[in-house]
């Protein structure tokens, strides 16, 4: 079966509206345990409570995106998830006294509970990330408020979504053989890795970003309102700077953040010459940004699904046989919805629905890239099985921070057992280029966005004025500073801060890309190079959940993320790579 098996979960769309019903009514019920935290029976009875809900509320919210995504015509699915949005703004708002009263006893107290009820133990942890915040949980009423103005403060990001998708429509270029081609904002990547014409590429990127020409004063002004919002959240918290004030929850110091950039700036050599190589392999005068998606080999290399899965799992092999089976669970039939549909959402990513485990979504279309992804997402699945087997519903959830470590660490797994198992040369041609495309996208690319963040919000917290131009601006210094590129030859790509969705949806989210990739990169070189205990450290790490502080975790598998040698490590794989891809393609 190669759809998800949805009708596992609800077998009709009127069950669980009837469940919606009643857990509207279990919603209320939060409202009754406050004054009752400070006993052992009390939080007891709170955190029984919770997790049922909270497991129903997972499970039905997964149910309803899910099949939102398999095909996003269908418009119920977009207003059952808007059913469970407000239902859990209203649940946050009226629990918003948990924090407040927890604080009133101290932390010891707590310690003292858990040895007696194992419920309370499960959420030890928990509490002890309250107390590790307490100079920034406010009253009851305040944090009512702040939760309140929750769903003010993410209209800025609805106006995004609203401007980006829904109001885009698809527009026709005229390439330079005199052919028309129509394209939208998902097509337009794949349109371009198509084109050997320049002029056709410049083209189509000048169509597709002259969107955001025509918009820039608004995307600006919404942008903004993101950043203010950021600012207000901070001052009404008491932090001392809104990356503080991200990054405090999960007890990241800051200087992991600012580590990576300027690490990372330090040591832009490799991209550099990366961006030299291409201009000369391609036989450019200029090499643009909208060159980076042609691939050298040229060669029609099929990757149907079977064979994809079977690979796959041929690659994981030397994690042992343990590893092996929770691929095959990660993969197994009915959980991975593999080929593109009409109105199924672009993309791919790993899922959980509480009590079912891990769903894949892939749109795959035969390529080595749809292999590659299939690989990343199963990383992401072993690791939610890995979790859910070893954690109480409490710590099972790890974070992003974490979360991208594994599925990169399969994506390696897999690039070395193609360079090993291959006699194809277009093949391993393709697969270092996507090996040494995911070091140039994922960590450099995404620790330059990770920059402009931090300083439109430095910016912003300065009383600087924040509009396109200054926007544009921060674009083109860090790209003339990151890739040696020009951005004044290629005036549209500068609002490519418009361009980016996480900007707007979930800031100071993409340096967690980097730092991810930078501890995988670490684990899985330990791990091929024999290192003791390395492939075991990291099994541990998968199992750990969210059980800790994920710096603490990331240290479980053998890396520490507060050194720089983590990041300049990968700047110096990218240039072992590109000895090694240099040397292919002269053979």
């Amino acid at each position: 079966m190669t759809k998800w098996k949805l009708d596992d979960i609800y077998e009709s769309d009127h069950l669980w509206l009837e469940d919606f019903d009643k857990l509207k009514e279990e919603a209320q019920k939060v409202k009754a345990y406050k004054g009752t935290l400070n006993t052992l029976e009390g939080l007891e009875s709170y955190y029984n409570y919770s997790e049922k809900f909270e497991k129903k509320l997972g499970l039905m919210y997964s149910y309803a995106h899910m099949k939102g995504d398999q095909n996003q015509k269908i418009t119920l699915y977009q207003d059952l998830q808007n059913k469970m949005r407000s239902l859990l703004q209203g649940y946050v708002a009226d629990s918003a006294f948990v924090e407040t009263e927890i604080l009133n006893l101290p932390y010891e107290k707590y310690v003292e509970f858990s040895q007696k009820s194992t419920k309370i133990k499960e959420y030890l942890f928990n509490i002890k990330r309250i107390f590790d915040l307490k100079e920034h949980v406010l009253s009851p009423n305040e944090e009512k408020i702040i939760a309140n103005y929750q769903l003010v403060s993410h209209s800025f990001s609805s106006l995004y979504a609203a401007l980006q998708n829904g109001d885009a429509t698809s527009f026709k270029v005229t390439l330079t053989n005199g052919e028309e081609i129509e394209l939208s904002t998902n097509t337009y990547t794949s349109i371009l890795s198509k084109l050997e014409n320049q002029e056709d590429r410049r083209r189509v990127f000048e169509s597709q970003f002259s969107y955001y020409e025509k918009h820039k004063y608004t995307l600006a002004a919404i942008y903004k309102g993101v950043v203010d919002a950021n600012i207000a959240y901070m001052k009404s918290k008491g932090y001392s700077s809104v990356l503080e004030a991200y990054l405090d929850g999960n007890k990241i110091p800051t200087g992991v953040y600012t580590s990576l950039i300027n690490t990372v700036k330090a040591n832009t050599a490799p991209l550099k010459r990366y961006v030299n190589l291409r201009k000369k392999l391609f036989g450019l005068d200029e090499y643009h940004t909208y060159d980076r998606f042609l691939a050298y080999s040229k060669a029609n290399v099929s990757y149907p699904y079977e064979k994809a899965y079977q690979d796959v799992l041929e690659a994981v092999k030397p994690m042992g046989e343990d590893y092996l089976e929770h691929a095959k669970k990660a993969l197994a039939s009915g959980h991975v919805d593999v080929y593109p549909g009409e109105g199924k959402r672009s993309g791919a990513y790993s899922t959980r629905i509480e009590g079912f485990g891990p769903y894949i979504l892939l749109n795959h279309t035969d390529t080595l890239d749809s292999a590659f992804t299939l690989a990343h997402e199963c990383g992401h699945s072993i690791h939610t099985l890995y979790s859910i087997e070893n954690q109480p519903f409490a710590t099972k959830d790890y974070v992003i921070f974490v979360a991208e470590i594994p599925s990169t660490f399969n994506e390696q797994l897999f690039l070395d057992y193609l360079l090993k198992n291959s006699t194809d040369k277009e093949l391993k041609i393709q697969a270092l280029e996507q090996q040494i495309d995911g070091i140039v996208q994922t960590f450099y690319r995404q620790t330059l966005f990770a920059n402009f963040e931090y300083e439109a919000h430095r910016l912003a917290l300065e009383g600087e004025a924040i509009n396109y131009e200054v926007l544009s601006k921060i674009m083109e210094d860090l790209y003339l500073e990151y890739y040696g590129i020009d951005l004044n030859k290629e005036k549209l790509k500068k609002l490519v801060w418009a361009y980016i969705p996480h900007m707007y949806y979930t800031p100071f989210y993409v340096y967690q890309y980097a730092t991810c990739f930078s501890a995988s990169m670490k684990m899985y070189e330990d791990f091929k190079n024999g290192k003791k205990d390395a492939k075991e450290n990291y099994i541990k790490m998968l199992k750990a959940g969210a059980s800790n502080y994920p710096v603490e975790i990331v240290k479980i598998g053998g890396v520490d993320l507060t050194s720089e040698e983590t990041f300049k490590a990968v700047c110096d794989k990218l240039d072992s790579l590109l000895d090694e891809y240099e040397k292919l393609i002269k053979s």
